[in-house]
């Protein structure tokens, strides 16, 4: 991904898009964070984190990404995307997230399985 920085084509910078959210939202949310979620007490730092990852907003977004149903927004200020709501059965709804609140969703992920991966590895040490 850092390599990618120095270059402005449009078709890299939505591989770096596509990328991000892929690992972010659903690779580790299938691979890491359901299974650490199961293990860690509520009282930690780490399942407060996970149980937001693990929320509804991220859960419709997760959806809408796999399926295609995102896009940005006209302005480019944020994502905007189409997914079923839990309690509204198979009816899409309209949801949108600024760049700054999506920056942190993709920032929360990466650091919660960096620091969660890192700490079970000094502890198998």
């Amino acid at each position: 991904m850092d390599i990618a920085h120095g270059t402005s084509h449009p078709a890299v910078t939505r591989a770096q898009v596509i990328t991000q959210n892929y690992i972010c939202f659903v690779y580790l949310k299938e691979s890491w964070f359901e299974m650490l979620h199961q293990e860690m007490t509520p009282d930690t730092a780490t399942f407060l984190c996970l149980t937001f990852l693990l929320s509804e907003p991220l859960r419709r977004f997760r959806n809408a990404f796999a399926h295609g149903n995102w896009r940005y927004l006209q302005d480019f200020s944020g994502i905007e995307f189409w997914a079923r709501a839990k309690d509204l059965g198979t009816q899409e709804v309209r949801s949108e997230v600024l760049q700054l609140e999506f920056d942190f969703w993709q920032t929360l992920s990466r650091c919660t399985a960096y620091a969660s991966m890192l700490t079970l590895a000094e502890m198998a040490d």
